[in-house]
Formats: structure tokens, C-alpha cells, sequence
């Protein structure tokens, strides 16, 4: 296991400093998508880090890209979550999209400028019970199929120029042949983009709805086998998970920043705040705790790298980190008094952003079972025996073993 950083990251810590941090607080309950600093970030490379070096990629592996997402959350989580949203529409293609397919995306992108990928996997219905995705691609004489459908807290839904969509495969006939994954061009016709949703965490990151209304796709347009969409799915969300993890510590460490620096310039009963026994030994207990929950991280973006499954370690270092994160952020608003309740004051939104890495691609009571089960797998459960109860199907241990 890796603990230092790659040193072509040596830039990004001050990049997202002076880029993406102004963005965050000069207007802090403001929804602008700040497409100046993307671009900006997209010129230094950011975007190009997880692409493969034959186009002038780094080919960034998990480690290091966990290490780009602890970086940018200290600054900003909303770019985080920008670019790990972006970054699953990529993998799904790099890790899954036939070569042919493949090879002719990646020498498609026009590299001059962004252009950003979504995940289309959510939908009203369908979130962790997957098996409730209601849109549907229809496979026609041709070889081709018909994309109808709505997804929903889409990030980059406004932007993205390429998308990698789940739907439910269909043959002229109405057979049912599963869950599969489709490439879909941003300007495919029957492509509608709905209003941007407003957020009260990660408020810089874009998030809509995207409308499907009979999109017709190339025969090649799938990703994998018929009814591979779940495998490729589960597989692209785990690896992100431990990217979460790697937000969870960013926001930490950034909120810890702000209380050493609090503590030092406030004085009390005649000395700074910071010499108070008690405050120093929370310090210590805070940064402590951090620094674990990075370990965890560390050990399931290393077991990503190693060519093995890390589906439990990204449960854990996803809900150990966003647990940490939430509750270092939220004693960081007391440190500040009552000025933590304005939101003039940044540690006012850290609280929020740290409560998303909680929440999404599974809440921490989902990555608490996920855990659970994974320690127990010969103990007979529903799940595991039979039919998996409705909102159950994400969990059952036989799936998630096929999912890598």
C-alpha cells in the first residue's frame, strides 16, 4: 500500500485553493456551475488524469485518484463530486465498452475543451432497488435499439456531453432480457435535459433530470452482454465508493483547518483558545480519527490497484469516512460559536457536504448491511435464499460476488 501521493498532484492542492475554494464561498448559497474554474482545471490537466496515456492521459489508478479527490474536497466538494461523476461514465467505458466502441469514443473527445460524462443510473422509483429501473431500450430489426425513459439527481445533467445510461433491454417481442448499459451521445435527438435541482450540499455541482423520448442508439451502443448493466453498475459504484471515502477526509480536512485556525486567533480568559487542554486533546482525537478513516481508504483504493474485489473495504471506508467526516464537521460549527449558523462563514456548508458523502450511493445503513452480510456469508437469509424483499436486490452477497 501507497501512502504518499503521485507527484503529478503537486500542483492541485494550491490550483484548488486559489480555483475552486473562491467559487465555493464567494457566494455560498448560490447554484452557478462554475464552468470558468472547470475549464481552467480541464486546461491543467485535472480531467485528463484517469485517461489512458496512449491520448495523453496519466491513467490514474484508485490510490491516486483518491488522492485527487482528498485534494479538491479541501477546496471545493463540489468539484469533487463533479469529477467523480464524470469519472463513472468514464470507467463504465474504459473498464467495459468493447474495444471497437471504445477506441472510437476516446478518439472522439475533443481535447481542447471539457467535456463532461454522466452516470444515468436513478431514477423517482429506482435507486438502491435497481431492479425498479423503469426506462427502457427497446432492441429494433436493425440491431439498434430505442431509448425511452427519465433518470433523476443526475450529476452534470445539464453539461454532459457523453452518458453511459441503464435501462431495461427489451426485444421487439417485449421479452425482458435485463438490466444492460448504453452509450449515449449528449446530442442525441429525443435527449431533453430537465431543470437543475437545488441542493443544500455540494451546491456548485450540477444535478437534473434527463428525459429519454424514443432516442434511437447504434447496434454497438451497449456496453457488455445483454443483461450486463448490474455487473457493470455495481462494479463502477463500488470503485466510487472508496473515491466517497476520500471526499469524507478532504471535508474533514478542511473544517479541522479552519477550527485550528479559529482557536488560534480567539482568545479567552487571557490566552488563545488553541492552549486550553481540553480543545487541543478534541484536536488530536479529531485529526486522529481522520487520518484512520484515510487508512481505510487508502487499503480499499490499494486492493482496487492489486486486480482484487475491495467491495467491502469501499463499504467501509465510505461509511467510516462520511461517519468521521459528519461528525468532525459538526463539532467544527461549535468551535465557531454562533458564527457557525451564518452562512457567511464556510464551516456553516462543510457540515452539509460532509453529510452528503453519507447519503449518496448508499446510506451509511446500507454500507453498515453490505458489511455485515459480507462477514457472515454462509448465514441464511432471505436474500440470500430466495427472492430478495423489494429494495433488497443491491444487497444479496451472490450478486455482489458476480458484480466484480
Amino acid at each position: 500500500m501507497r501512502y504518499a501521493p503521485n507527484e503529478d498532484l503537486n500542483w492541485l492542492l494550491n490550483f484548488a485553493k486559489t480555483t475552486y475554494l473562491p467559487t465555493e464561498t464567494d457566494s455560498p448559497l448560490a447554484q452557478e456551475f462554475p464552468h470558468a474554474a472547470h475549464e481552467l482545471a480541464h486546461a491543467a490537466g485535472l480531467f485528463d488524469l484517469p485517461l489512458p496515456r496512449s491520448i495523453g492521459g496519466k491513467e490514474f489508478g484508485v490510490t491516486d485518484l483518491a488522492w485527487t479527490i482528498r485534494y479538491l474536497s479541501r477546496s471545493s466538494p463540489s468539484a469533487a463530486a463533479t469529477f467523480i461523476g464524470n469519472l463513472l461514465g468514464l470507467s463504465a467505458v474504459l473498464l467495459y465498452a468493447p474495444a471497437p466502441l471504445r477506441d472510437s469514443i476516446l478518439s472522439s473527445l475533443d481535447r481542447d475543451r471539457l467535456e463532461l460524462w454522466s452516470f444515468a443510473m436513478t431514477e423517482a422509483e429506482a435507486g438502491s432497488d435497481l431492479m425498479n429501473i423503469a426506462t427502457r431500450a427497446v432492441r429494433q430489426n436493425n440491431g439498434g435499439f430505442i431509448l425511452s425513459g427519465e433518470k433523476n439527481f443526475i450529476t452534470n445533467a445539464s453539461y454532459s456531453r457523453r452518458l453511459c445510461v441503464f435501462a431495461r433491454e427489451l426485444d421487439e417481442a417485449g421479452n425482458d432480457h435485463g438490466i444492460s448499459c448504453f452509450f449515449v451521445p449528449g446530442d442525441a435527438p429525443g435527449l431533453r435535459r430537465g431543470p437543475v435541482m437545488s441542493k443544500t450540499a455540494w451546491r456548485k455541482a450540477n444535478t437534473g433530470t434527463l428525459i429519454f423520448h424514443e432516442v434511437a442508439l447504434a447496434p454497438d451502443a451497449r456496453l457488455g452482454e445483454p443483461g450486463a448493466g448490474l455487473r457493470i453498475l455495481t462494479h463502477c459504484l463500488n470503485r466510487s465508493k472508496t473515491l466517497l471515502g476520500a471526499m469524507g477526509v478532504g471535508i474533514a480536512d478542511r473544517a479541522l483547518e479552519l477550527v485550528t485556525a479559529r482557536l488560534e486567533e480567539t482568545e479567552r480568559f487571557g490566552k488563545s483558545l488553541i492552549d486550553q487542554p481540553v480543545l487541543r486533546h478534541e484536536l488530536a482525537r479529531h485529526h486522529t480519527e481522520n487520518e484512520a478513516a484515510w487508512l481505510m481508504t487508502l487499503k480499499a483504493a490499494a486492493t482496487w490497484d492489486a486486480g482484487a474485489d475491495a467491495t467491502t473495504e469501499s463499504s467501509q471506508a465510505k461509511w467510516i469516512s462520511g461517519r468521521t467526516s459528519a461528525k468532525i464537521t459538526s463539532a467544527a460549527v461549535e468551535y465557531f460559536g454562533a458564527r457557525g449558523l451564518f452562512n457567511d462563514y464556510e464551516i456553516s456548508r462543510l457540515s452539509n457536504d460532509a453529510k452528503a458523502v453519507e447519503i449518496v450511493e448508499g446510506p451509511s445503513l446500507v454500507q453498515e448491511l453490505l458489511v455485515g452480510r459480507a462477514l457472515l456469508p454462509k448465514r441464511k437469509t432471505p436474500a440470500a435464499t430466495g427472492a430478495a424483499p423489494k429494495g433488497d436486490f443491491i444487497l444479496r452477497p451472490n450478486e455482489l460476488k458476480k458484480a466484480v
